[in-house]
């Protein structure tokens, strides 16, 4: 983890390129964000009840490459709270650089930056896997508030 001294005093901590972060703290918040500007859509609107694993919970067999794409990042969180780590609530910050996501933190060498800068990576790899599946998007896999008919099954084994 590289340390950088911005003008303004503050210390910033981030996990390469050695490029200061905009200060935005809360990973839920955050990933939000990320998907607008990756992938140019919003993440409730095109996301949120999407397939089978996008949203809350999840099970059964996931319906495409964008629910694959949530399906993992699920599986990226449970590994996070297996850690002992909140990734919904862990602050993190990034910035984009010549197109790619930069994760960093201001809150020190600590657990709860370590903690932030892993669910960041989570965050990052979902949204670009989100970018490499739009071509095959389908909106007829969004349901928003209807119950996932083709969702039954078990939870798969991270």
């Amino acid at each position: 983890m590289s340390v950088l001294q911005e003008n303004s005093g503050n210390t910033w901590y981030v996990q390469q390129n050695d490029t200061v972060m905009a200060p935005t703290l809360g990973s839920f918040w955050q990933f939000q964000r990320m998907v607008k500007h990756v992938t140019g859509r919003s993440a409730f609107f095109s996301y949120y009840g999407y397939g089978c694993y996008c949203g809350l919970g999840g099970k059964g067999v996931p319906v495409d490459d964008t629910d694959r794409c949530c399906r993992a990042h699920d599986c990226c969180y449970k590994k996070l709270k297996e850690l002992g780590c909140q990734p919904l609530l862990s602050s993190y910050q990034f910035h984009i650089i010549n197109g790619t996501v930069v994760c960093g933190c201001t809150l020190g060498p600590s657990s709860s930056c370590l903690c932030g800068l892993k669910a960041c990576e989570c965050d990052k790899r979902s949204v670009y896997c989100f970018k490499d599946s739009l071509p095959t998007y389908e909106k007829n896999f969004k349901q928003f508030f209807f119950s996932r008919p083709q969702c039954s099954g078990h939870k798969h084994q991270c």
